[in-house]
């Protein structure tokens, strides 16, 4: 299972990569407020996927890690009955508001749908490396290179109707590889889903929602696309860890579900210890980077964005040690923990909001309250996690000796004054991930089981 996790995340990796790429080519094209503007539709899109409709793809990964079930008749009546209403009724209303780009918005939220909804039946059906690649590596690479192309074109006119439409654009073409992708299956039998269990869901994607993507438009909305563009621009460390931490959320629920369904307690300590110990090994070397060097990273992005270092490293401090606890939130909502999720979940979202309204006056509220909210929600729930396990998934010595290579690396990198310098930036960086890799394959073992399965699969 280890090589699969390192796989994930690696594709994941290359994702994140693509999606600094695009995110520079916009921002040096139409500016950091240009930048601002488009990320604030980008965030809508989501919004409205993850208040509406994001609850199908918990289903899909809680009922498909059976593989002899299938919920095909519940997903069509899902969307005839609730989807398709839903868009088509905003859409009827936004072209006689005479606003058509919402129509556009709108059908990128389907297609986003749509896309999640193949992906996560692929993750439930051990397909995942077709799901990873086409969600995260396909797609983004179509799109940056559709931006790249884009704003050499002699086009004029505002550029952010079209960077949506390749934004959609975008979706479709993942489809498109799901649906040459896809498989024959056997007859499995239907199997009925609580609608009680969609609820919970639901309800718990409203609340990431809340937290993930209004915070951008809010900024938007009450200051302006420049302070939205900063606070997009600085929270790509947030993207950063979803991206680390995600393969929680895509692959190794399924397998938490499983071992719950099965009683198998230990299985599922040992499957979390891996995974936290799978993502240190990038937590590490992003650690030196992002805290390290905040100059280096923010020029690369955008000069002006080097005064808000500060809440850069503020950022990239909490939203670090949030991921390398663990998918916590993940293993409740497979564990039947569903309720105490959303409690934890509910609370910090509060104190978010309390913080929104105190620090209002202040350019960057939004990314204040983040800070709080990822610190409350995610120790509150590893702590939960660990009283339900009987035990922390790893002892406190073993996690504090994974942070002890980054932690040197930072000393050194502050000690020295090298803070700006991208050539030393790569070394540490560099160095710290070739050791936490060195450690992983030879110490933990992940070099005899890559060997195991190459020899399987040359018999």
């Amino acid at each position: 299972m280890n090589l699969i996790f390192l796989l994930s995340v690696l594709l994941k990796g290359a994702g994140s990569v693509l999606e600094i790429l695009i995110q520079i080519v916009i921002t040096r094209a139409i500016g950091v407020g240009g930048y601002g503007t488009y990320s604030n539709w980008v965030n809508v899109v989501d919004l409205i996927y993850w208040i509406f409709f994001s609850g199908l793809v918990q289903c899909n990964t809680f009922y498909l890690s059976d593989l002899n079930v299938t919920i095909g008749g519940f997903r069509k009546n899902y969307y005839h009955r609730y989807v398709l209403p839903i868009i088509g009724a905003a859409a009827a209303v936004s072209l006689i508001l005479r606003r058509p780009f919402l129509c556009l918005i709108l059908a990128a939220v389907l297609l986003e749908l749509l896309v999640q909804d193949r992906s996560s039946t692929y993750m439930a059906r051990k397909r995942s490396t077709v799901a990873l690649f086409g969600e995260y590596v396909l797609g983004r690479a179509l799109l940056l290179v559709g931006i790249a192309v884009f704003f050499r074109l002699p086009v004029k006119g505002e550029a952010i109707p079209y960077l949506m439409g390749l934004y959609l654009a975008q979706f479709a073409a993942i489809l498109l590889y799901f649906q040459l992708s896809r498989r024959p299956e056997q007859h499995p039998a239907e199997e009925s889903v609580s609608l009680k269990k969609l609820a919970r869901y639901q309800r718990a994607d409203i609340m990431v929602s809340l937290i993930t993507f209004a915070p951008v438009v809010l900024q938007y909305a009450a200051v302006g696309a420049f302070e939205a563009g900063v606070v997009s621009i600085v929270m790509i460390v947030k993207r950063l860890v979803n991206f680390i931490s995600g393969p929680a959320a895509k692959i190794f629920l399924p397998e938490f579900s499983r071992a719950y369904q099965a009683g198998n307690m230990e299985a599922i300590r040992a499957s979390y210890a891996s995974i936290m110990r799978i993502q240190m090994l990038f937590v590490g070397p992003l650690s030196v980077v992002l805290i390290g060097f905040p100059h280096v990273v923010l020029r690369i992005l955008a000069h002006e964005l080097v005064q808000y270092s500060g809440l850069f490293v503020m950022c990239a401090v909490c939203f670090l040690l949030a991921a390398a606890l663990g998918p916590s939130a993940g293993l409740m909502q497979m564990t039947n923990h569903e309720k105490q999720d959303n409690l934890y979940r509910e609370t910090a979202l509060l104190v978010m909001i309390l913080i929104f309204v105190l620090m209002r006056k202040n350019p960057f509220f939004v990314l204040y309250g983040l800070c709080a909210q990822t610190a409350i929600e995610s120790v509150g729930k590893f702590v939960f996690i660990s009283r339900w396990m009987r035990n922390t998934p790893v002892k406190v010595s073993t996690y504090l000796f994974w942070w002890l290579a980054p932690v040197l690396a930072l000393a050194a990198a502050w000690a020295l004054h090298l803070g700006d310098s991208l050539w030393f930036m790569l070394l540490f960086g560099g160095l710290t991930f070739a050791y936490m890799l060195w450690r992983e394959l030879f110490k933990e073992g992940l070099a005899d089981t890559i060997r195991e399965r190459l020899n399987k699969s040359s018999q």
